[in-house]
């Protein structure tokens, strides 16, 4: 179960990386998502008829790729601070670096939260 989980939030991180601008429809049969420029899309939507299938929106992806972006931003400036302060740093430097680790902490949360929000739709 927990392993099912993982596996389809992994696969819309790699879809919302994949394709930001489109949106995705699932596929049962193929097990893949589908855009709007791949073959087989336009049959896919056909043989939906009107019913609902997981997708994801443009506006998600965009979402979960600011968030993504954001985070890895803020961890890499706090490693950065990390690394060029010295082994006593200042207490400003101190604070700095722990604010922006609570960042990083939010920004994984939120990371979190959208992709095991959408793998449970």
């Amino acid at each position: 179960m927990i392993e099912n989980l993982f596996a389809r939030m992994f696969s819309v991180a790699k879809e919302c990386a994949r394709r930001p601008k489109d949106r995705s429809i699932w596929s049962e049969s193929d097990k893949r998502w589908f855009c709007p420029g791949d073959p087989g899309y336009q049959e896919l939507v056909a043989s939906l008829g009107g019913s609902e299938a997981p997708s994801i929106s443009p506006e998600f992806k965009l979402v979960f790729v600011t968030a993504s972006i954001g985070t890895l931003m803020f961890l890499l400036i706090c490693v950065a601070l990390t690394l060029t302060a010295n082994r006593t740093p200042p207490p400003l430097t101190e604070q700095l670096i722990k604010g922006l680790f609570s960042l990083v902490q939010i920004g994984f949360g939120a990371i979190c939260g959208l992709l095991g929000g959408k793998a449970l739709n």
